[in-house]
């Protein structure tokens, strides 16, 4: 069975953009985790050197930046027409999908 746009099996079920609990209570615990053994972790991460450090940093910059979020490109223009346009009117639409994302995260 094939369902529609915006449709799913459960009408009720977890709402678009609602957080699994799991993955909230995973974040929350690290993260007082973190903060209690934030000592530690400072003195630990100043040992690290070179790539080792890096690597430290980025697994950590993982839960503290947010992932980007999948635009739909099927939005934007034919990349010819696109180039076709004055810079002034590629700013538009530019602006214009960055409005359209703001108000769907809304």
């Amino acid at each position: 069975m094939q369902f529609l746009k915006g449709q799913s099996g459960n009408p009720k079920g977890r709402p678009r953009g609602a957080q699994n609990k799991f993955s909230v209570e995973q974040r929350d615990f690290l993260r007082d985790f973190l903060f209690e053994n934030k000592a530690e972790l400072m003195q630990q991460m100043k040992k690290l050197k070179g790539m080792e450090y890096v690597k430290a940093y980025a697994m950590l910059m993982h839960y503290v930046v947010p992932k980007p979020a999948v635009i739909d490109m099927k939005e934007v223009p034919q990349l010819s027409a696109f180039i076709a346009m004055t810079p002034e009117e590629r700013k538009a639409v530019i602006d214009e999908i960055q409005e359209d994302q703001k108000n769907e995260k809304q």
